[in-house]
């Protein structure tokens, strides 16, 4: 086996902007406005926007009391892993994001852009500075991990670390007044200043409470002030305690057994209410309306779980709540009644997508809810507008299916058993029959090539039948110690599966016999072989964890794909729509999907305006498809995916370049083919079948032609990778004789 490694160039320029579908290729179908988590709301001071943060790098606002939403990715910069933790605004235009990674940002603009203003020693998105409070204009206090806690006294123009003797995390930090604030952590214990942050005392909060966990604590005015607990083992009560003398004191004025957390908002010192996850898989929300001195359940319907990690009025009939996966609820009646505001179509994951014609479709998608996880088979026939399950299963989370016809399709999947079963419909999806297999393995792949002939494959194992799934025999390559990942038919009797050995080793196995006996054509310390294409008779394409590997003699010779985007992504899934354009997706820094239009030697990334990982793509045509992914998101394009300089395809019989002589003796000149022409700077690589650098040239400017010596170079085959200024690449395979 041999590998071909080539070098990719890219310059990026990143920044934070607003956007809209209409500045898009790609147009979002589900959910909206968005799919992350919302941490936070608020409302900018003296103006009626809100400004909501959320996980996967994302910005929200609102002019419109939260009917409609514009969006913002990336804010100074920050890749999609981000996590905007918290908001705080201390003016109309100054304002604080605190997020991942120990860092806080900065706006001016009243939030149009946003500057890296403070970034600890974390390298981990999931490390956060948790809260962030001012006392006074200028005077504020940030809170982290690990004892973590910051002081500014410019506004928030500079941060400097204050010794706190405490190494556990540190979760909030609320100021009743100027002078008395209060530093929660994971239990009672909280650090407590008297003296506006000049010093501050480790101290129990108050001998009256319960052992446990403070999850929210919320000052109404100067001495009148909540916390909500929630007790240790065993009890796990929910309670909020009340204080009228700035914390000195405390009384109880709540409790609930099923009560888990507790997220306060105040309209004025009267009125305000409290969302409480319970362990009904529910949030109830309690409603005060004297100063929290009682506290009223409304009437379910409740809000959902995980809804209200962000929770705020907007006046004193409009309320908001947000949380998980992007979910925002509204009340309009001071929070008796909720409306939901997010729209979508998929509770969770899209794992796997399959489509049989324009209008036809189905994916694989978490089906979990209420405690109780699921994965389940959803069905279209509008072309992706709606979908209905056709197949559920509550007891296990492999499953895996293939369609032959709308009517005819197959499933694989753990039965209440242990054993593999093989479920097959021929009514659409209407009604399934059950097969047992007889084997136990955790299935990752199901493929058939007619209604009798089909592959099974998984953890160590690869079984095959020859009767639609009546019998199963074990036909697994080599010695069994692998994990096989993906199966792909060219033809009934050549048949492809990708895998790996251990968690480093590439594989890829190929039957010419319908599955009965098996051939390794590729091994490597790349990662493991997650998905396989094969666009064209003799190509073969897959996917390791963060490369692309490419082969045009049915596995002979390999050669790494090159890419022009300078993060790499974990890739997921790998789809052609035709011979020469195809499309990686995945998760990334920056990019999630990346697109070749040159059979896959080289991908340019596409801008999709989504941060989650994307999972699954089909394409009706080469412009008008579907994309698929992570918290439900799905999205289309009738463009191929781009707008400008990159929609150049060049076809599978003609090349934008030439090589003359070819095969050459000592000199070799690289020309555009008639009507085009070169575009300088041009780099050019040359490299033998080994994937060994043998010539690197940079040329600044020129004619058309490109002249090479190569006098120094022994006879051989040679491949030629020629890029131009405006994102053009292509491989061109040189001889050289004598």
């Amino acid at each position: 086996m041999k590998i071909i490694h080539a070098l990719s160039v890219l310059i990026c320029i990143l920044s934070a902007t607003f956007f809209s579908e209409a500045q898009s290729p790609w147009t979002r179908i589900t959910p909206t406005p968005q799919e992350n988590t919302i941490n936070d709301i608020t409302r900018i001071p003296g103006t009626d926007r809100l400004v909501a943060v959320c996980e996967g790098s994302t910005i929200m606002m609102s002019d419109d009391d939260g009917e409609t939403w514009d969006i913002m990715l990336n804010p100074a910069g920050r890749n999609n892993q981000y996590n905007c933790k918290g908001i705080h605004f201390i003016s109309e235009t100054t304002g604080f994001i605190n997020g991942g990674r120990e860092t806080i940002l900065k706006t001016t603009d009243s939030g149009q852009s946003w500057n890296l203003e403070y970034a600890g020693n974390s390298i981990y998105d999931w490390q956060c500075i948790n809260d962030l409070e001012f006392c006074t204009e200028t005077h504020g206090f940030a809170v982290g991990d690990h004892g973590q806690l910051l002081e500014t006294n410019d506004a928030g123009e500079s941060w400097q670390a204050i010794e706190t003797t405490v190494q556990t995390d540190l979760n909030q930090v609320v100021f009743a007044d100027s002078l008395t604030g209060f530093i929660f952590m994971y239990d009672t214990n909280c650090l407590k200043t008297t003296d506006g942050g000049n010093s501050w005392a480790l101290e129990v909060l108050s001998d009256e409470l319960p052992r446990g966990y403070i999850y929210d604590c919320y000052f109404i005015n100067e001495t009148t002030g909540f916390v909500f607990i929630n007790e240790n083992w065993p009890d796990y009560t929910g309670y909020i305690y009340r204080t009228s003398d700035a914390g000195i004191t405390w009384d109880s004025v709540y409790l609930d057994e099923t009560a888990y957390t507790g997220k306060f908002s105040f309209f004025d010192e009267q009125e305000g209410m409290i969302a409480c996850p319970t362990a009904q898989y529910l949030t109830k929300v309690l409603l005060t309306d004297d100063s929290g001195i009682t506290w009223n359940e409304i009437e379910q319907p409740w809000l959902p779980w995980w809804s209200t990690y962000a929770f705020t009025y907007l006046n004193q009939n409009n309320t908001i709540s947000a949380g998980m996966n992007g979910m925002i609820y509204k009340s309009y009646d001071s929070g008796s009644s909720w409306q939901a505001k997010q729209s979508r179509l998929f509770s969770g994951e899209i794992l796997e997508v399959q489509f049989l014609d324009e209008n036809i479709g189905y994916a694989l998608t978490d089906a979990g809810g209420g405690g109780v996880a699921g994965i389940g088979i959803k069905k279209t026939v509008d072309g992706g507008n709606n979908w209905n399950y056709i197949y559920i299963n509550n007891w296990s989370y492999d499953l895996d299916f293939y369609f032959l016809t709308s009517d005819t399709g197959l499933a694989v999947t753990e039965s209440f058993y242990d054993t593999i079963s093989l479920l097959r419909t021929t009514d659409g999806g209407e009604n399934w029959t059950e097969i047992s297999t007889g084997y136990k393995f955790t299935p990752t792949d199901i493929k058939f090539i007619d209604e009798n002939n089909g592959l099974i494959c998984g953890e160590y194992i690869v079984i095959r039948t020859s009767d639609g799934g009546l019998t199963w025999q074990e036909v697994t390559p080599g010695s069994g110690e692998f994990t096989f990942n993906e199966i792909e038919y060219r033809t009934a009797m050549e048949v492809y599966i990708s895998g790996s050995t251990g968690y480093g080793i590439t594989k890829v196995h190929k039957s010419i016999d319908s599955g009965d006996t098996w051939e390794t054509i590729f091994e490597g310390d790349f990662g493991p072989a997650t998905h396989i294409a094969l666009p064209v008779e003799n190509t073969i394409l897959i996917t390791t964890t963060n490369s692309i590997y490419k082969s045009v003699d049915n596995g002979i010779i390999w050669y790494q794909s090159t890419s022009t985007n300078p993060n790499q992504i974990e890739y997921r899934s790998l789809y052609f729509s035709s011979p020469m354009l195809g499309y990686a997706m995945g998760i990334g820094g920056f990019a999630t999907v990346e697109k070749t239009t040159d059979g896959g030697d080289t991908w340019f990334l596409l801008d999709t305006k989504i941060t989650s990982g994307l999972n699954a793509a089909c394409f009706f045509n080469d412009e008008e498809g579907l994309v698929f992914g992570d918290k439900g998101v799905m999205i289309r394009t009738t463009t191929g995916g781009v707008t400008g300089t990159h929609d150049q395809t060049i076809s599978d019989t003609d090349s934008y370049f030439e090589a003359s002589p070819n095969p050459f003796v000592d000199e070799i000149t690289i020309r555009p083919v008639v009507e085009n022409k070169t575009l300088f700077p041009v780099q050019v690589l040359i490299t033998d079948t080994g994937g060994r650098l043998i010539m690197e040239k940079q040329i600044e400017a020129g004619g058309s032609d490109i002249r090479l010596s190569c006098a120094g170079i022994m006879s051989g085959v040679y491949f030629c990778r020629i890029s131009t200024s405006d994102g053009l690449i292509e491989t061109l395979k040189l001889v050289k004789i004598k």
